[in-house]
């Protein structure tokens, strides 16, 4: 250990929009607040729990970390990638470099694969998904970690390690179950809000500098575009990711708002999109693409992947030939899995009914702070609690 102040901790709070703060009760906030400062800040897009918090871990944007989305498309092997092993990262992280000049960094998490990403550095890491023993002796067993619960227990974990480990650098990441599945003011929610409230009061008594914020926002959705129908609609072929796809499924029945679509061939007479191997598309071809695709209702943006790269700071060879964007109501995915009962070949869309992420319209996030900070983006966290030494 080679503190030079108190504890750094930063507490990631998956899927917090500021809406569940705004319709609930938040003494323990509040209070933080009236000692540092609290605001909204800007998560990376695509607004997806593995982009963002890597992006805190690592103190930087996707374009530099390397994680672009929950699944990526390998090209070369022709098939969906689930984007969850420390391998896809493409940078040190902040935790790497505070153990490199000699400082104990922990982490504890509510997801194994996260467990996983940051646990690069650090000297102790935990999951609710798969506890330490000596956690669960101290803590008791965890909650399902589709359950509402598994957030308090991921913050009454870090305080106990906080307590018995001291490190000099602590890692909070909790899950986001709860606003997919309640609205914010609803009794679920007001009662997850509390919790989360409950858990910050009691790390922020100790001798800590304390930076709370989220990974991504959430709204209602009550739209589904097939974007594999809509290609084959408009004459496209290609391979459409659903960003938000990973092994949890309950949360978000994998229908987000963010799509990578890598171009394959015209089926009809007009041009050829892509090369031979299927490695890329003729710029001015996905241009045109792109002009089509963003004519569909639902869909608010459709950037090349050198316009998307440029916007959002993501990495290009990890992106398709373009990312789709919903608007705020609309999710992306396939009418023959997200029970729309709109299942006919025409269809390329159906109405839904859940909440969920992805798009741009869930990057803004708020923040809190026992120090007067000014956190433009949730991944200068740490920087910002750095700069307070």
């Amino acid at each position: 250990m080679n503190r030079t102040a108190s504890t750094r901790v930063v507490c990631c709070l998956d899927g917090l929009d500021p809406a569940y703060l705004a319709a609930a009760e938040t003494p323990e906030w509040d209070r933080i607040a009236a000692t540092g400062t609290t605001g909204e800040c800007r998560g990376a897009v695509p607004s997806l729990t593995n982009v963002n918090n890597v992006g805190i871990v690592a103190g930087t944007h996707p374009g530099e970390h390397g994680i672009t989305g929950n699944t990526y498309f390998d090209r070369e092997a022709g098939e969906q990638v689930y984007m969850e092993e420390p391998s896809f990262l493409r940078c040190e992280t902040r935790f790497e470099r505070y153990a490199d000049r000699g400082e104990a960094v922990a982490a504890v998490v509510a997801k194994e694969k996260l467990e996983r990403f940051v646990g690069r550095g650090c000297a102790i890491t935990a999951s609710a998904q798969s506890p330490l023993d000596w956690l669960v002796d101290a803590v008791g067993e965890p909650p399902g970690i589709y359950s509402g619960q598994a957030s308090r227990w991921v913050l009454d974990a870090a305080l106990h390690l906080l307590d018995s480990c001291d490190p000099d650098v602590l890692y909070v990441s909790t899950t986001d179950v709860i606003p997919h599945k309640h609205e914010p003011g609803s009794l679920e929610a007001n009662a997850w809000v509390g919790a989360l409230d409950e858990g910050l009061g009691s790390l922020a008594a100790r001798d800590i500098t304390l930076c709370a914020t989220a990974d991504h926002g959430m709204n209602r959705k009550t739209r589904c575009v097939d974007l594999d129908r809509v290609l084959a609609a408009e004459g496209l072929s290609g391979e459409v990711i659903a960003l938000i796809r990973d092994r949890h499924t309950y949360h978000h029945q994998n229908l987000g708002g963010a799509a990578y679509v890598y171009l394959g061939t015209l089926t009809d007479a007009s041009a050829t999109i892509g090369d031979a191997e299927g490695t890329g598309a003729d710029t001015g071809d996905v241009a045109a693409v792109a002009d089509r695709l963003e004519g569909i209702p639902g869909v608010d943006l459709a950037l090349s992947a050198a316009a998307a790269a440029e916007r959002f700071a993501l990495l290009p060879d990890r992106i398709g030939d373009l990312l789709v964007l919903g608007d705020r109501e609309t999710v992306f995915g396939s009418l023959e899995d997200c029970g729309t009962g709109n299942d006919r070949a025409a269809d390329t869309y159906g109405n839904v009914d859940l909440r969920s992420h992805g798009s741009h319209h869930e990057r803004t996030v708020p923040y809190v702070s026992n120090r007067e900070i000014d956190l433009a983006y949730n991944a200068a966290a740490f920087a910002a609690l750095d700069e307070g030494e």
